[in-house]
Order: C-alpha cells, then sequence, then structure tokens
C-alpha cells in the first residue's frame, strides 16, 4: 500500500514537472526544428551568436545592468538594515513602516513620481534611470533588518571590545551569519531587475537602449527559431544562480519565515 502510494506521488511531480518544463521544451525544440521538409537546423544559433551581435552584446549589457542593480542594493541593504537592526535613532519605527509601505506599493503606482524625479535629476533616457531606482528600492533593507535582528547583540559587542570599527562588524560578523539571506536577496533583485518591463518602456525613448527583457518582443517576430535562442539565452543566468545557490536560497527562505 505504501508502495502503491509512493509511486502515484513520483508520478504525479513527473506530470507537474512535465507541464512546469513544456515552455523550455517547447522552446528547445523550436530553435533547431525547421519543420517536416527542413528537419533540424543550428543556423538560428549561428545567427544569434555569430552572424548578429547584437542580440549577445544587448545579452551582456543587460546582464552588467542587473548585476550591478543587484549588487548595488545588496551593499546598501547590508548597512541600512544594520542600522534599522541594532542602533537607535529618532524615527527608526516610522522610517522602517514607510519603506515597507513604499515596498508593497505596485511599480505602476510609482512610475510617475519616478519619472518626475528622474526628469528633474536629468537621468531619463539613459541607463541611470533604470539602476539608481533599483539600487535605493526599499526591499533589500526591510528584508536584511528582520534578518539581522535574529543575530545576538553579543557578538557586535565583543567585536567592539577588539576595536573592530562598523564596516569590519559588517563585514566579518554579520554578513558571513547571513549569507544565506543576503544571497538570497541579491538572486531576487537580480531577478526581478532581468525581468523588468515597465520601466525601460517609460524611461528610455530610444529602443536601442531597451534592456533584454523589452528587447526580445520585437526580435526577429517572423522567426520563431530566433525567438526561441534569445528566449533560452535570456534563461541562463537565472537558471545559473538558482542551481549554483539553491541551497543558499533554500536556507535563506527558512531563515526568513524563522525570523
Amino acid at each position: 500500500m505504501v508502495r502503491i502510494k509512493r509511486q502515484k506521488r513520483v508520478i504525479f511531480f513527473l506530470i507537474l514537472a512535465a507541464v512546469l518544463f513544456f515552455p523550455v521544451i517547447y522552446m528547445l525544440i523550436c530553435s533547431v526544428w525547421k519543420g517536416v521538409d527542413a528537419g533540424l537546423s543550428f543556423m538560428s544559433y549561428y545567427d544569434v551568436f555569430l552572424e548578429s551581435p547584437g542580440y549577445l552584446v544587448k545579452f551582456w549589457r543587460s546582464l552588467g545592468m542587473c548585476l550591478l542593480i543587484s549588487a548595488g542594493q545588496t551593499v546598501l541593504a547590508c548597512m541600512a538594515g544594520t542600522a534599522f537592526a541594532k542602533y537607535s535613532f529618532i524615527g527608526k519605527k516610522i522610517w522602517l513602516v514607510v519603506m515597507a509601505l513604499f515596498m508593497v506599493l505596485p511599480i505602476q503606482v510609482t512610475l510617475l513620481p519616478n519619472y518626475i524625479l528622474l526628469e528633474k535629476l536629468g537621468f531619463l533616457n539613459s541607463w541611470k534611470a533604470l539602476i539608481i531606482p533599483g539600487i535605493f528600492s526599499p526591499f533589500g533593507t526591510v528584508w536584511l533588518t528582520f534578518i539581522f535582528r535574529s543575530l545576538p547583540n553579543e557578538w557586535l559587542d565583543a567585536a567592539r571590545l577588539d576595536r573592530a570599527n562598523q564596516l569590519q562588524i559588517i563585514r566579518y560578523i554579520i554578513v558571513p551569519a547571513s549569507k544565506p539571506a543576503i544571497v538570497t536577496l541579491f538572486v531576487l533583485v537580480f531577478v526581478e531587475s532581468w525581468n523588468m518591463v515597465e520601466q525601460p518602456v517609460i524611461f528610455l525613448e530610444e529602443q536601442l537602449d531597451y534592456p533584454l527583457s523589452v528587447f526580445l518582443a520585437g526580435v526577429a517576430q517572423n522567426s520563431i527559431g530566433i525567438q526561441s535562442v534569445c528566449g533560452l539565452l535570456c534563461l541562463l543566468p537565472v537558471t545559473f544562480f538558482f542551481l549554483y545557490y539553491h541551497t543558499e536560497l533554500t536556507d535563506g527562505l527558512r531563515d526568513t519565515l524563522w525570523s
């Protein structure tokens, strides 16, 4: 009886996996299958990787932008999260509540205020309009504040007795002790930046400046093979991060639930 239940469970998860992976499998097939008459062909891969360098240029530029946003927000969140979690200052609870409220607002609500601010700063029509708001997003600060609160204050007091400054405390004590949560934050911010659509459309005028997430919508609309190859190319960074950091992601989400 137990064996039958186990087999049913395995079959269920195999069917679920097949449903979830169907879009990826479909893209793989479309990238090489040209029809009954033509059969298999790898010309789409040749067009994307060799003949038309614009696709790869767009990929590397988007990757660099998203890495910069993720690294910037992670570093800023580590410092701000430490301040909110371990120090007392005037208006701390109010500022934390305000940031939490801004965090839960839909992106469409903040587009207009961000547009006006970026226009006054002269950042429109450049990637600074995408990078700077991403770095200063309140999500990371709120996330790490609750994580850092669970760290014992005795660790910080012992470090201060050893004459460690604040940056050393963050680098050698807080960050290593909270590595899963910090890695999780980095990956989540990267995925959000990698998939951004509304911000580039609103803040950028030149379509050539669009990141890969927006650029894919207009890629070779008459060639499903090139569309599929570009789609697979877009999956590579996210897949790499989730596979490489799967342990940290699991531990980070668990720590968040228990913090």
